[in-house]
């Protein structure tokens, strides 16, 4: 992206010599900066914001469909693991770097054993911690408890749905990594960092089941250019991972992200998975960032032609979801060979040559690939350019034309003896007034405005989480009470395992399926109502901003008309007051996320265990015994009442804990999100509309006095004053300069 970083380094360039400008002007008017300090906060944020500016490509599909094959080929090396296990996976964020290094980010003890206690939930009362705080995998005495209850559980009780257990498989994983995890993880975040020769030991902790699981985020830095400076490509689990947590974490950078890359195996095409992944996507309201890279398998497809048609069938299932789906076809495996010819295996170089024989299908999926790559960078391009330039510049011309304006009226007021300078200093005395009056009636009516909209915040979620109105909140409950256990399947497990390992069997089964609700269902939901609130909030104030801009400007004008005498004074058009775009930049400056999507997911640390395993103990022991001492059908009967007994008390408990949590994660969204939110966009407003104002209505009664007190050399204040004129004309036409580039930039585009 050499074009955009050259704009890109302009614009830091023309920030940086706007700050020098200003520490110049406050050498002049003295230690206070004569109404500076807003410009310079402006062109410090500017120049913070170039450096962080992040820009986030999320890639996700099925596993196996070749995503971090793919990664691999946009930084032209094999640098992350491909076929990594799918049930600790991680989203594994990649960046362009000056050195190789994985930085791994791990939980602490109190996320460790905050998973341990949730996946422990219903196990045995025999298999449950003794302390009140429940189980802390640092203690002996608790992995041994913990083993030991994993030993007991017969293999048919580790799986669910046709495969294993993710809570069995969780407490597993952070048994058998305890040893090697224990050393990095401490009560705070800590880091491991693997760079240079030792960057390949990431993949062995990031591909290993039982140290992944102890990893909170994975961030890769490759020395090379991939995407360009500011890009990361986040290669996520798969959309079919059985393990709903894994969707959760997906959705939470999938709110982050700018583009979505949806990979898809030509060999497998769309499946059910994917529809059900997709429709999720569209739920959250972003399904017009997705693209879709069809990943062929050179080896699975006779001739080109077979390939269109394999696409074709693609594009008719993605219509049914996306109007009008962008996609592509071509092999990363194929293109990560090429770029790697040098250094493969015998196998793989065999395997290489072999399809560069086939000259119709390398011709085709590699203009298909040239076609994707000129479409990313047309988009990074353009999501940049809205993302950075448009607003920033525009803030940074008010500034440039501000600072011309703050040159040429003191040296006026140097041009003159002390009475006209005082006759002058006592005019700008007066119109600061009115100036004043001015700022205290719009920061009245932001306040005003935002309470309002935080009022009205407050009201549209508590509805949106009524359990009786339509959100999600009912359809969870709905699914909790309607959910239907088969009895008749644990008929062996009854009679082998006992009530409690079976009952332990049942919620492992029943949490999976809320959960997955959880992550498919009410996720999404929530993930569309907070855009669409964030969205009301920035449109709401943007539209309070508008006239006031507009009367802001004519206030300007009439200042300055009564300093210059001019009866018609001269009305300057700024652009328009707006912080649309600037919803990354206000969270990022308040410091602000939504709570994370996976958090919805840990009600069960809110059921209480020995409600459903003591419920009703009397009745469901008493009907055990009774069963267990009678034979045929009465006594299995009787079984079977005692486990519905448990599966309906495990219900409730659930029910109960679901609504808990929620109440608690609505009232995070609202307190600690949505309201704070609205503060930092409101004074994200009034910063912009004091940008205006600045030097207008200072006090120069100090600059006056030092001029008559002979403090400052008069000649040399107007050559300072010459100087920062010419540099201050130089600066606009640069800006100017640089918006034509950035018009030329949208019309490639």
């Amino acid at each position: 992206m050499p074009f955009y970083q050259e704009l890109k380094n302009q614009l830091a360039q023309i920030s940086d010599d706007m700050q020098h400008l200003l520490g110049d002007a406050e050498k002049i008017t003295g230690a206070d900066g004569q109404g500076l300090s807003q410009w310079k906060e402006t062109c410090q944020t500017l120049t913070a914001q170039l450096s962080e500016e992040t820009m986030r490509i999320a890639v996700v599909g099925a596993i196996k469909s070749g995503k971090s094959t793919f990664v691999n080929t946009l930084f032209g090396g094999d640098y992350l693991k491909r076929g990594a296990g799918v049930v600790t996976s991680i989203v594994t964020r990649v960046r362009s770097g000056d050195r190789l290094r994985a930085t791994l980010h791990l939980k602490t003890w109190e996320d460790v054993n905050q998973d341990i206690n949730e996946a422990a939930v219903l196990l045995p009362a025999h298999h449950q911690s003794e302390k009140d705080g429940g189980f802390d995998i640092r203690r002996d005495e608790d992995r041994r408890v913990i083993e030991k209850a994993l030993g007991e559980l017969a293999a048919d009780q580790l799986i669910v749905n046709d495969t294993r257990s993710s809570g069995s498989v969780l407490l597993a994983s952070y048994l058998k990594g305890f040893g090697r995890a224990a050393q990095h993880v401490g009560e705070d975040p800590t880091t491991v960092v693997f760079e240079g020769e030792q960057f390949p030991l990431h993949r062995d902790f990031v591909g290993d089941d039982a140290l992944a699981v102890y990893l909170r985020d994975v961030l890769v830095e490759i020395d090379h250019p991939g995407l360009g400076a500011g890009v990361e490509i986040a290669d996520c689990q798969g959309s079919d991972s059985p393990n709903p947590l894994h969707m959760a974490m997906i959705q939470d950078y999938l709110m982050m992200a700018h583009l979505t890359i949806y990979v898809i195996s030509s060999r497998t095409g769309l499946r059910q998975a994917d529809i059900r992944f997709l429709s999720m996507i569209r739920k959250m309201g972003i399904i017009d960032t997705v693209a879709f890279v069809i990943n062929c398998d050179l080896s699975e497809h006779e001739s080109v032609s077979a390939l269109e048609a394999s696409a074709t069938n693609i594009d008719a299932d993605l219509r049914l979801i996306c109007p009008d789906p962008q996609w592509f076809t071509f092999s990363a495996l194929f293109t990560l060979m090429s770029q790697m010819e040098a250094t493969l295996s015998a196998r793989d170089r065999k395997r290489y040559y072999h399809w560069c024989q086939e000259s119709d299908m390398v011709d085709f999926t590699t203009g298909q690939r040239s076609r994707f790559h000129r479409f990313l960078e047309q988009k990074i391009r353009g999501e940049r350019s809205t993302l950075l330039f448009k607003n920033n510049l525009e803030r940074l011309e008010i500034v440039a034309t501000g600072m011309g304006g703050w040159v040429r009226f003191n040296q006026d007021l140097l041009g003159r003896d002390a009475g006209e300078a005082r006759e002058l200093a006592d005019r700008a005395h007066h119109q600061r007034g009115r100036l004043d009056r001015l700022k205290v009636t719009l920061k009245n009516t932001l306040d005003g405005a935002v309470t309002q909209i935080k009022r009205d915040l407050k009201n549209a979620v508590d509805r949106f989480f009524d359990r009786h109105g339509d959100g999600p909140v009912p359809s969870i409950i709905h699914f909790v009470r309607s959910y239907q256990a088969d009895l008749h399947r644990y008929n062996e497990s009854l009679d082998t395992a006992g009530f409690g390992k079976t009952l332990y069997l049942v919620f492992q089964e029943f949490k999976q399926a809320v959960d997955a609700t959880m992550a498919e269902t009410v996720n999404p939901q929530v993930i569309h109502f907070v855009k669409d609130q964030e969205k009301h909030l920035l449109d709401t104030l943007d539209e309070i901003a508008g006239p006031y801009g507009a009367m802001i400007d004519d206030a300007l004008a009439q200042y300055e008309g009564a300093m210059d005498n001019r009866a018609v004074p001269i009305r300057r058009q700024w652009p328009r007051i707006s912080i649309a775009l600037d919803l990354e930049r206000i969270r990022g400056n308040a410091a602000l996320s939504l709570p994370p999507a996976a958090a919805t997911m840990h009600y069960s640390t809110q059921i209480k265990t020995e409600a459903i395993m003591r419920f009703g103990v009397y009745k469901i022991i008493n009907l055990i015994k009774k069963a267990f001492k009678k034979t045929g059908d009465k006594a299995q009967q009787e079984k079977f009442m005692a486990l519905a007994s448990g599966i309906k008390r495990m219900k409730r408990e659930t029910e109960r804990s679901i609504l808990f949590h929620l109440k608690d994660y609505k009232e995070n969204i609202k307190f600690q999100y949505l309201l704070k939110l609205s503060d930092a966009a409101g004074q994200a407003v009034y910063s912009q509309m004091l940008e205006r104002f600045q030097h207008q209505g200072a006090d120069l009664s100090n600059l006056v006095e030092r001029v008559n007190a002979q403090q400052l050399d008069k000649e040399k204040v107007s050559v300072a004053l010459a100087d920062m004129e010419t540099t201050s004309t130089l600066l606009q036409e640069k800006i100017s300069a640089l918006k034509a580039d950035l018009d030329q930039l949208a019309n490639l585009d």
